[in-house]
């Protein structure tokens, strides 16, 4: 996996050292078990979840105990470099210097897109709560993607034409 520069983001080096100074202000080291899994989760350009991070990381030979990726996952969202966010009940993780994105989730297979809607970001910019200060938003519109919309038009095609015939 290749590091890709995620578009309106900090550099990964600001990142690791903000982090380095998250760690250091909290009494806690800098582990080479940290700073792999740092680098794992900073290579992600749209969410994930531990496991994907887990599967990243067996690719390239490093293994660590899945114990200090959520241990560490979690030091990382506690730091601001993370944010997490629940979709059906499931912890997913994106970068947190990313701007809001609307997550749109399929029904019926599950996959997930991320989208900006820059309409919507301006009026969440605006939008004011009373006792409240907003930092970031989290989305989820539900539906079923082309893919599967396609699918099921075939599907319903395909028995429609089967009772026609009979």
């Amino acid at each position: 996996m290749q590091t890709k520069k995620v578009a309106d983001t900090l550099p990964n080096s600001a990142i690791v050292e903000n982090f380095d100074k998250y760690l250091n202000d909290n009494g806690k080291r800098r582990t080479p078990e940290r700073s792999m899994i740092l680098e794992c989760a900073l290579e992600f350009r749209k969410q994930f979840t531990v496991e994907d991070l887990i599967e990243a990381m067996s690719s390239k030979d490093f293994f660590v105990s899945q114990a200090t990726i959520y241990n560490t996952v979690m030091l990382l969202v506690e730091a601001g470099v993370l944010r997490q966010f629940s979709v059906d009940n499931r912890s997913h993780y994106e970068r947190a210097d990313n701007v809001s994105f609307i997550h749109l989730k399929c029904e019926h297979c599950g996959k997930v897109k991320l989208v900006k809607d820059t309409n919507f970001m301006a009026y969440m910019k605006a939008r004011k709560f009373p006792a409240f200060t907003t930092s970031y938003y989290n989305f989820t519109v539900y539906g079923i993607c082309n893919d599967c919309a396609r699918k099921i038009k075939q599907v319903k095609r395909s028995s429609n034409s089967k009772k026609t015939k009979k």
